[in-house]
């Protein structure tokens, strides 16, 4: 079975992120509480993000839900995501897709090129 243009896309994505050095979390396991990054396509888009482990996303939600935004674990997990946002993008792009961020939290959109 031929891989869809957003498939192909994705997996070259993954392939080139592989190079970079990460470690793309496999499409089945997309709902890994350990993090990491994830590549998969939505529609005739490819989503890239890339997600901590629950530990700390779970402990900076339980302290922000109390109230306790100035806790160490708050700031370790607003920073992580914001520097690992930027550089997922600036490899994107470094390596020449067009990656938009994504509308809501972190992670970027990639669309097939159209002639």
């Amino acid at each position: 079975m031929a891989l869809t243009e957003p498939e192909a896309l994705a997996a070259r994505v993954r392939f080139d992120l592989t190079s970079a050095g990460f470690t793309p979390v496999a499409p089945e396991h997309e709902d890994n509480p350990d993090g990491g990054l994830f590549v998969f396509t939505l529609e005739d888009h490819v989503a890239v993000s890339w997600g901590m482990h629950d530990r700390l996303s779970e402990e900076a939600t339980d302290l922000v839900e109390a109230g306790e935004r100035g806790e160490d674990a708050v700031i370790r997990y607003e920073t992580t995501g914001a520097a690992m946002h930027l550089a997922l993008g600036s490899i994107l792009n470094a390596f020449g897709y067009r990656a938009r961020p994504h509308a809501f939290g972190f992670g970027y959109i990639i669309r097939p090129d159209t002639p």
